[in-house]
């Protein structure tokens, strides 16, 4: 990452840009225009990211000296499709192109560093907006996810770079646990449980499991989800046993493990028997060849086969984004699996 990329666009062009994105009407050559718009908009964040990263990870050591800190730019692509699901999205006020993420083991030591951010007045940056969604203001949210979110406005000595904004996620790890879990089923299954469109029993399995994970760490419960530990519990069981969750997410695991590091441009596609709860994987050479097997197993028309598409780099992506992703994984089953006894 370039830690001195300037902006070279007023924000006014750059909101122009990424509607002009999400303008289904616009030429190829004008969206390929903006998106240049974009990207720069984009990596101009990492020079206060940097900044950002460094204050929130000297404070997070203090309090525990095992603290896993870590930063990202949001990827364009990401970006794009974000702005072509939300056309009107002005993509200036994206508080979450740059981020850093704090991991800590336990809700008192989220607590202590967000305190302790807060309280930092000679910080260069300032605090402009927190979301706790572990408590309240605004409390979980109905997916089941929960932490607390502080939105940075970047006011140090460099005046170009004044105005943008860096969010920094704290969460337990038993928090971040889920949200692996989240975006594991979400790249393996094809659905879509950040943006709440899913299965409705996935949906749900997703929100009582967060429910439990907050009863567990005595915070708020996820709305929709508020009932007794041992209610929770008998609602889960049901929807382990329809579904196969853990074993699935077993089976996604050894999948990242298999293939997250290969170089190939293989595409896979994931079949999985829902009755038999039997996931399997094949290996295409080309992204043809995969397009194939999948409409042809889609023809059966079998209610009890879902097929899915997976690129290896995305496999490798999802590597990259969680480096602990097999702890992270495990974690997630363990509990389930101390749910579901």
């Amino acid at each position: 990452m370039s830690s001195r990329i300037k902006p070279l666009h007023s924000k006014t062009t750059v909101k122009r840009a990424g509607e002009t994105i999400g303008n289904t009407r616009a030429s190829q050559a004008e969206v390929d225009a903006a998106k240049e718009v974009v990207s720069n908009f984009r990596s101009s964040h990492g020079y206060p990211l940097i900044g950002v990263t460094m204050h929130v990870r000297q404070r997070a050591l203090q309090v525990n000296p095992n603290a896993i800190v870590a930063q990202r730019l949001k990827r364009l692509p990401t970006i794009v499709d974000k702005l072509e699901r939300y056309p009107k999205m002005n993509v200036t006020t994206m508080q979450d192109l740059g981020g850093s993420r704090v991991i800590l083991p336990t809700v008192g030591e989220v607590e202590s560093l967000v305190g302790s951010l807060a309280s930092a007045t000679r910080a260069q940056n300032t605090i402009v907006r927190k979301y706790d969604y572990m408590r309240d203001s605004p409390g979980p949210k109905s997916t089941g996810y929960r932490g607390i979110h502080l939105v940075y406005e970047y006011r140090a000595s460099q005046t170009e770079y004044h105005g943008l904004k860096v969010e920094v996620q704290v969460r337990t790890e038993l928090q971040h646990a889920w949200a692996t879990a989240v975006e594991t089923m979400d790249l393996f299954s094809g659905s879509e449980l950040k943006y709440s469109k899913a299965d409705p029993d996935l949906q749900r399995y997703f929100a009582v499991a967060g429910s439990l994970m907050a009863h567990a760490e005595g915070t708020t419960p996820v709305p929709g989800a508020d009932g007794t530990q041992g209610d929770l519990q008998r609602e889960l069981g049901r929807l382990e046993k329809k579904h196969g969750i853990v074993s699935r997410l077993r089976g996604y695991a050894a999948i990242v493990g298999e293939h997250a590091k290969s170089d190939r441009r293989s595409t896979l596609t994931l079949e999985l028997r829902r009755k038999e709860q039997q996931l399997s994987v094949t290996v295409h050479e080309t992204l043809a060849d995969a397009e194939k097997r999948l409409a042809g197993l889609e023809a059966l028309n079998d209610e009890n086969l879902d097929v899915v598409l997976v690129g290896i780099s995305k496999v490798g992506q999802l590597q990259a984004a969680y480096p602990n992703y097999y702890a992270n994984t495990e974690a997630f089953t363990h509990f389930m699996d101390q749910q579901l006894t």
